[in-house]
């Protein structure tokens, strides 16, 4: 491991000279790139939120975008393997010359790209991950995280099921690489400041439904509680079979929100009871803000054929964060002048900051929202319990 650092900050250093890092940036369009799994299992989420970022691009770029410039994002599919992300990420930056990288999915993809925007000197903005080496600090300058951490969700969801419902038995099913076992950390500290631990742990493999494993596991402990730290599917999957077994039928299940709300719902023909799950947006559909309302009207006018979705709507913020970035360092800037105000953006985010209207980036980024569904709806917790 010491001599892969070693050898990295040798490149960089290598690299730095070579770098146009003050350069004025002179093109007409701006060009950003993301990688995301387009086609597999995970495809919805990809689509989703690339919905939620085209509409408010769309609309943007009508307006005649930002002081003349553009917008254009240049996707790629990595079918969620981190080897094709790395690859990606490369050809977005040296083919495609993009600007930024912007919402990237997922945690072990994020992890292999990250490196490569540092090396190059690329703003990585908005992934669709809580990983917490995306928030350790001191803050990585290029990073510009878009949601809050998994580690805040499993804090929530923990204190709901153990503090609040008083459940006393909890197990979590995980995906089997840095992101599963990144929320399985999380969970075990969440228990442990509760003088707690774990009566069930199991994990199945990415990009398999290999959960038969995982859910002998758990139906061989009392858990009345799972943790699900995995992809849509997966959990489906294991949700489905749980049901099935005379064990674990009437078991609870809270849910990260990576795994997708919507896109969980139907995987489960809309049998989501016994379910919480963790947003990191408001609600699409009750959300009373100015930001939530245009998200509703720039769908309604882009794509009156697709349903709201937390997903989509956590696309249309990470794209208005990035455009508000770009009219803050106005029509002439260099990449260290964005790299500046991304570090000004992520104090006020973090600190839930106020700002004038127009400049205004929402300030739910940095929350949770626990929700579940019934009657059609999804509803907040609390409101369900009123």
């Amino acid at each position: 491991m010491y001599r892969i650092l070693s050898a990295l900050i040798v490149s960089i250093i290598f690299i730095l000279p070579f770098v146009n890092f003050d350069s004025y940036y002179n093109d007409t369009e701006i060009r950003l790139g993301m990688s995301g799994p387009f086609s597999g299992s995970l495809h919805t989420i990809a689509d989703e939120l690339m919905l939620g970022i085209n509409a408010y691009f769309n609309n943007i770029n009508e307006q005649g975008g930002v002081y003349g410039r553009t917008f254009k994002v240049i996707t790629k599919d990595d079918k969620y393997e981190p080897k094709i992300t790395a690859e990606n990420a490369e050809e977005l930056i040296k083919k495609d010359k993009v600007f930024a990288f912007l919402g990237f999915i997922g945690t072990p993809t994020s992890r292999v790209a990250l490196p490569i925007a540092i090396k190059y000197k690329t703003p990585y903005i908005g992934a669709f991950t809580g990983a917490e080496f995306l928030r350790e600090l001191p803050r990585n300058p290029f990073v510009l995280n878009g949601r809050t951490s998994y580690r805040k969700e499993i804090e929530a969801l923990v204190n709901y099921f153990v503090d609040k419902e008083k459940y006393t038995n909890i197990a979590v099913f995980y995906q089997n690489d840095s992101y599963g076992r990144s929320g399985l950390k999380g969970v075990k500290e969440a228990l442990s400041k509760r003088n707690m631990s774990l009566v069930a742990e199991a994990s199945y493999k990415r990009n398999t439904l290999s959960v038969g494993h995982a859910l002998y596991e758990i139906s061989q402990s009392n858990a009345q509680v799972v943790i699900m730290v995995g992809a849509t599917k997966p959990t489906a999957e294991f949700i489905k079979r749980a049901r099935q077994n005379p064990k674990l039928k009437n078991i609870h299940y809270g849910a990260i929100s990576f795994i997708g709300s919507s896109m969980l719902l139907n995987a489960l023909d809309k049998h989501v009871e016994n379910i919480v799950f963790s947003q990191v947006v408001p609600s699409p559909w009750g959300g009373l803000s100015s930001e939530v309302n245009l998200y509703r009207k720039l769908m309604d006018k882009y794509y009156p054929n697709r349903e709201y979705s937390y997903v989509s709507l956590e696309g249309f913020f990470i794209a208005k964060m990035t455009t508000e970035l770009f009219k803050r360092v106005g029509p002439h800037f260099t990449k260290e002048d964005y790299i500046d105000q991304m570090r000004f953006l992520y104090r006020e985010i973090k600190n839930n900051q106020d700002v004038d209207e127009s400049r205004r980036v929402c300030k739910c980024l940095n929350n949770v929202y626990l929700t579940t569904y019934s009657d059609g709806i999804f509803w907040d917790v609390d409101e369900e319990d009123n």
